[in-house]
């Protein structure tokens, strides 16, 4: 009993510090910016604190050319592959995928881009993963993107506001569905 004790009053003392770190609000003058955590966690593991999530990406047929500098950035900002799969989408793969813009004036125009060609499908993890994703890939429309975030994948490799690249995730609700989705992919 005494030393359960002692352990779990070790253990405290320890973590104490780190957890006092995750309470201060990001913005607080006595801390670095957001990523403040994402740096205490690359160096060690804090069960509590550096929680990871997951998110999917889609490389889409224009990016595919482009695919290996995009895996490249993915992995240099901290993202690890949990599954990667190359694969061909048919035109009811899209309506399922996007329901929401059958009716759309634009939607004949996203089926025959989709289809066109092969897509990767990437679910990533990393702490932060959803926000950082839609960070790194930049805005939807690559023209704003090289004016606002010229680093960011559409802007570096997007042609114009449907051939922008890569899909990313916009919420922990999006990522569910559509990786229960891509899942489904055979």
């Amino acid at each position: 009993m005494l030393t359960s004790f002692k352990v779990a009053f070790v253990l405290v003392l320890f973590y104490f510090p780190f957890f006092f770190l995750a309470l201060i609000p990001s913005n607080s003058i006595f801390l670095r910016p957001q990523d403040q955590r994402e740096t205490v966690c690359s160096k060690i593991s804090l069960p509590l604190v550096c929680q990871t999530s997951v998110t999917l990406a889609v490389i889409k047929p224009d990016g595919m050319a482009h695919q290996t500098e995009i895996l490249s950035t993915l992995t240099a900002e901290g993202f690890t592959i949990v599954k990667d799969k190359t694969t061909q989408l048919t035109e009811e793969d899209v309506s399922v995928w996007y329901e929401d813009k059958v009716q759309e004036s634009y939607y004949p125009l996203l089926v025959q881009y989709l289809t066109r060609g092969p897509i990767r499908i990437l679910e990533l993890e990393r702490i932060r993963a959803i926000p950082k994703l839609r960070s790194l890939i930049g805005p939807t429309n690559p023209l704003v993107a090289r004016q606002s975030f010229p680093k960011s994948i559409r802007a570096l490799y997007g042609t114009n506001i449907q051939e922008n690249t890569i899909h990313a995730s916009d919420s922990e609700q999006s990522a569910e569905r559509e990786i229960r989705f891509t899942r489904s992919l055979e």
